[in-house]
């Protein structure tokens, strides 16, 4: 898949695609942002895609906006624009809440206290698609879903955290993001960002 940058610059903008690195483009510019596309991804494509690219020396307020429409995430500090990243936010019936929200906590290694799998004294899988409050079958050990690099958005329940990314609304209400880059966001934002979910 193409990656297109608009770049700028005191000439006029310039569009450049299929670039090596985003520092190729730090080094082309001094100041740039990412592309917006203009339909939700077709869900055969890459779903582990992203990008993120800081200016030196760029500090400041972060923000996330998570566009549930389009299935992405957007990363701004200071009011610019440096990474997004493919998402599934909650499927039908599971919502995604909208809003602007407060990251309230981090975990890199949370594990779910609602979701997961169950199994058996061996480690062998009985049930794989578990929600607690479901029967459990004798002998069956609950086994909560990992939700690395979590970032928790609500107290009900919703997190930020790396899963599986189709680029379609798949969870049960969370964010997920691919393993890269839902490990920068997670190293990157503080306790306290807001969180903007549309």
């Amino acid at each position: 898949m193409k990656r297109y940058f608009f770049i700028l610059a005191i000439v006029p903008a310039l569009v450049t695609s299929c670039l090596n690195s985003p520092n190729d483009l730090a080094q082309m510019a001094t100041g740039y942002a990412f592309a917006r596309p203009k339909m939700k991804m077709n869900v055969t494509e890459s779903v582990s895609t992203g990008e993120w690219d800081v200016p030196a020396g760029l500090d400041g307020p972060r923000r996330i906006v998570i566009d549930t429409e389009l299935q992405r995430a957007y990363y701004s500090i200071n009011g610019r624009q440096v990474g997004w990243s493919t998402i599934s936010s909650g499927k039908a019936g599971k919502d995604t809440p909208k809003g602007v929200f407060p990251i309230i906590a981090k975990d890199e290694d949370h594990i779910s206290s609602t979701y997961g799998s169950v199994v058996d004294a061996a480690g062998n899988t009985l049930i794989s698609n578990y929600t607690k409050g479901e029967p459990m079958p004798p002998g069956g050990i609950y086994k909560g879903a990992p939700m690395t690099y979590g970032m928790q958005l609500t107290w009900g329940g919703i997190w930020m955290h790396e899963g599986l990314v189709t680029s379609a609304p798949e969870s049960h209400g969370c964010i997920r993001l691919p393993r890269r880059m839902a490990r920068i966001f997670f190293e990157n934002t503080p306790v306290g960002t807001p969180v903007e979910i549309k």
